[in-house]
């Protein structure tokens, strides 16, 4: 899954180098980046919960769905915007 996640931003960086080498416009891959590695695990939860509720519309409960993406959300932020940094100790 994790390769599969990878590819998908590997494939959407190097669409976004050729449409701005097209337009001619400056690209900051790293920005870029960042930010589809925040917004995409939001995007796939709401895809999964879309394919989930339409098998078994009976197993989803709201509240619980709520929290996630609330957690996925504030996970996606604190990646962008980098508030909260773990240290690695020497």
């Amino acid at each position: 899954m994790n390769k599969l996640y990878q590819r998908l931003i590997e494939f959407l960086l190097k669409d976004a180098k050729s449409k701005a080498a097209k337009r001619g416009v400056d690209f900051n891959e790293e920005k870029f980046v960042k930010k589809h590695e925040a917004v995409l695990p939001i995007i796939l939860y709401y895809f999964f919960i879309w394919v989930l509720g339409w098998i078994s519309p009976g197993i989803l409960k709201v509240e619980y769905l709520l929290i996630i993406l609330l957690c996925l959300i504030v996970r996606g932020l604190n990646h962008y915007f980098g508030w909260i940094r773990i240290m690695k100790k020497d």
